[in-house]
């Protein structure tokens, strides 16, 4: 089995990678205990405990806060999806911004070093790559993917050629990332510029009336008045707080928000899962 690590700036992005991959990428929902998870994820027959419960069993629980301690540390497993006919598994990681990358690297390194060393057959999970989804904000595709390679070139080697949805094949596992921008006109922009169009498809005139009171109720010191993204996110939750009231964003554009059909036509949500389940593992 191989397994990709999908890491995400937050949790809605997670979610749309996830349910990306259940409508283009042939991907099921996997609601296994973490100890029916596949090795060395899950446990093995040399380890008991496996990498996702040894991380959670890690915590200084006394050093941290109770609001801290209901949270795994981050990067964090959030969900978990697979596809059964190619034997791939998908963990959709929350990596909480692009300037995290000293936890990940962590996290990559203890699992190399686990899978390293060990007679194949050992665990379930033979091979693994990485996916970086970003949004370009201001910054635009080319610098977040400059600054990218700065800051993961001593873990996975030359990432020179590194380039929005494609993988790296001369690293030291596949390495790939997508960067959410408005169009190849307008390199710049966030995920919820692609939401947005899809929460209005849904509930057209929930959508209307969220932006009319959004628009209408803002004032320049709140945090709403920051960025479009910002304005876009309170625009798309409050339209879908009717079938979801006090739901947080990833719960609106989740199974039970977003229709399905919004994905099937979303071109965005095609491309990210045709990028996902496009890795060009090593030959054998």
């Amino acid at each position: 089995m191989k397994a990709v690590l999908v890491f995400c700036e937050g949790r809605h992005d997670a979610v749309f990678a996830q349910r990306s991959l259940g409508v283009h990428g042939g991907c099921q929902w996997v609601g296994r205990a973490i100890g029916e998870l596949p090795s060395p994820f899950g446990p093995s027959p040399i380890a008991r405990r496996g990498l996702i419960a040894t991380r959670i069993e890690r915590h200084a629980i006394e050093d941290l806060t109770i609001q801290a301690a209901a949270h795994s540390s981050l990067p964090s497993f959030e969900s978990v999806v697979e596809n059964t006919a190619t034997d791939q598994i998908f963990f959709m990681m929350r990596a909480n911004g692009k300037t995290q990358s000293d936890p990940i690297v962590s996290l990559l390194r203890a699992l190399s070093v686990t899978l390293a060393g060990v007679p194949v057959g050992t665990f379930e999970v033979s091979e693994y790559a990485a996916a970086f989804l970003f949004d370009a904000n201001g910054e635009g595709v080319a610098s977040t993917l400059r600054d990218f390679g700065a800051r993961y070139t001593s873990q996975f080697g030359d990432l020179s050629s590194v380039a929005h949805a494609s993988w790296l094949e001369a690293t030291t596992i596949p390495v790939g990332c997508f960067v959410f921008h408005k169009s190849s006109q307008d390199p710049t922009g966030t995920l919820e510029q692609h939401l947005r169009p899809m929460a209005a498809g849904a509930w057209p005139q929930q959508d209307a009336k969220a932006e009319l009171f959004i628009d209408d109720a803002r004032r320049p010191d709140h945090k709403v008045s920051r960025s479009d993204a910002e304005r876009l996110k309170a625009i798309i939750t409050a339209a879908g707080q009717l079938n979801n009231p006090g739901d947080p964003m990833s719960i609106i554009i989740g199974r039970s928000g977003i229709p399905e059909e919004q994905f099937r036509t979303s071109n965005l949500s095609l491309q990210l899962a045709s990028f996902l389940t496009q890795i060009r593992w090593p030959r054998p």
